[in-house]
């Protein structure tokens, strides 16, 4: 991979690739934690498992639950925050390829799309290459994506179809 810092248009498709994989084959593969309704901590962790064994990139770590930056809180807009999976290289804010919230669902609050917002944006954000806003439907719905919206400079991507992911 090129220099980490700049991710030329195909990096970024390969990771959101590899993410959208392991997205799709934790939904399939641990149904039944969705069939029993709200479960994001244990659902994620899931999820994260998976995504690191996608992504293998030397000093990238793939971090449950994330509250920290450069040994301190992770903050934004003077606000306490936790990420629940961080894809980047620990102690460096330059180096942050993809946020990532998700909620366990049927009906979402989109209470946590700010946070994706504010950190994908370069300035007065933490600068992740990308951000992805998940939903997965519970009970009923399990199996079902209620909402998915990649994120990148603090703006949504097109989703039909994504432009990253054409080539």
């Amino acid at each position: 991979m090129s220099n980490i810092q700049n991710l030329t248009t195909q990096e970024q498709a390969d990771l959101i690739s590899k993410i959208e994989g392991a997205v799709q084959s934790v939904m399939k593969n641990e149904i039944d934690i969705l069939k029993n309704g709200r479960v994001e901590r244990n659902f994620t962790a899931y999820l994260r498992n998976e995504i690191a064994e996608r992504i293998k990139m030397d000093k990238i770590h793939c971090d449950p639950f994330y509250n920290k930056h450069l040994g301190a809180t992770k903050m934004l807009n003077g606000k306490v925050i936790e990420l629940d999976i961080a894809v980047h290289e620990r102690n460096v804010d330059d180096i942050n390829l993809v946020a990532i919230e998700l909620e366990t669902n049927n009906t979402p609050t989109g209470d946590d799309l700010w946070k994706i917002e504010g950190l994908t944006q370069k300035l007065g954000g933490f600068g992740y290459k990308l951000g992805l806003y998940v939903v997965f439907g519970v009970s009923e719905k399990a199996g079902q994506i209620i909402t998915k919206k990649w994120f990148q400079n603090g703006k949504p991507l097109r989703t039909q179809p994504n432009p990253l992911l054409q080539a």
